[in-house]
């Protein structure tokens, strides 16, 4: 019976026609002005079943989780965020900055204690009592997309690509694609390094040679160089030293 009920879901899976949700959630990919993207946003996630978001994505050296954000999150709650400092406890920052996988907040809820328990039920009294807070990577830029459903947890959570879930994992690309054009200030660059460039430099940082970074690394001095030569043209700087300074200052290597 188990196996009959697998192949039935399977079946269904491949009878399920994901095009119209898939192109309307490309529109988020496109150059649209941030009002029109933002007002597609809430209308998509409202479509899946989510009642209210909160949309972070910045710097992964700052601090503050108000520095670029998108949210319809009532605001006398975001006022008491600030006013009683809940960042220093705020479980979900901590997930999103460590962890690639969700956190569904019925299960953090569960395993809070003192203070974080404060933070849970403070903002159950602005409504944000079922949802999940799914991680956001890209480039160097780190965030998260939290949203609470207008549906009980039951139905929020069913399995399959075409559960509200499964939906909103489908949409994380055209998120991050368009997200990227909205929460970066005019003028503002994010610096991304391959993982060469950033071992080349870490090399550097502790005084390591061309010639020995070569050993190292099992590549050509040249190689080495060329690197080098990428990453410094990447972070604008003029020298070696100069790159190895900059891309610690931005948290691009550490030591």
């Amino acid at each position: 019976m188990d196996d009959l009920n697998i192949y039935r879901k399977k079946d269904v899976l491949l009878r399920i026609n994901f095009k119209p949700v898939l192109d309307d959630f490309s529109v988020l990919a496109k150059d649209l002005h941030r009002s029109d993207w933002e007002r597609h946003l809430r209308k998509v996630l409202h479509r899946i079943g989510y009642d209210s978001y909160l949309l972070s994505l910045g710097s992964s050296t700052t601090n503050d989780p108000f520095n670029r954000i998108m949210t319809t999150y009532p605001s006398d709650w975001l006022r008491r965020y600030k006013d009683e400092n809940f960042i220093q406890v705020d479980p979900i920052i901590r997930h999103c900055r460590h962890h690639f996988v969700p956190l569904v907040w019925v299960d953090a809820r569960r395993q809070a204690r003192s203070r974080t328990n404060e933070f849970w039920k403070a903002r159950e009294e602005y409504g944000l009592l079922q949802g999940v807070s799914i991680p956001l990577r890209c480039n160097e830029m780190v965030g998260s997309l939290n949203v609470a459903h207008c549906m009980n947890s039951t139905d929020g959570f069913d399995d399959g690509l075409d559960a509200p879930l499964g939906k909103l994992f489908m949409l994380i690309p055209f998120l991050l694609e368009g997200s990227q054009k909205h929460l970066i200030k005019p003028g503002e660059k994010f610096c991304s390094l391959t993982l060469r460039e950033s071992e080349v430099l870490k090399w550097s940082c502790v005084g390591k040679t061309t010639w020995e970074m070569s050993c190292i690394l099992g590549c050509s001095e040249r190689t080495i160089n060329f690197h080098i030569a990428n990453a410094s043209r990447k972070l604008g700087s003029f020298s070696r030293r100069q790159a190895v300074g900059v891309a610690l200052a931005q948290g691009l290597i550490s030591l």
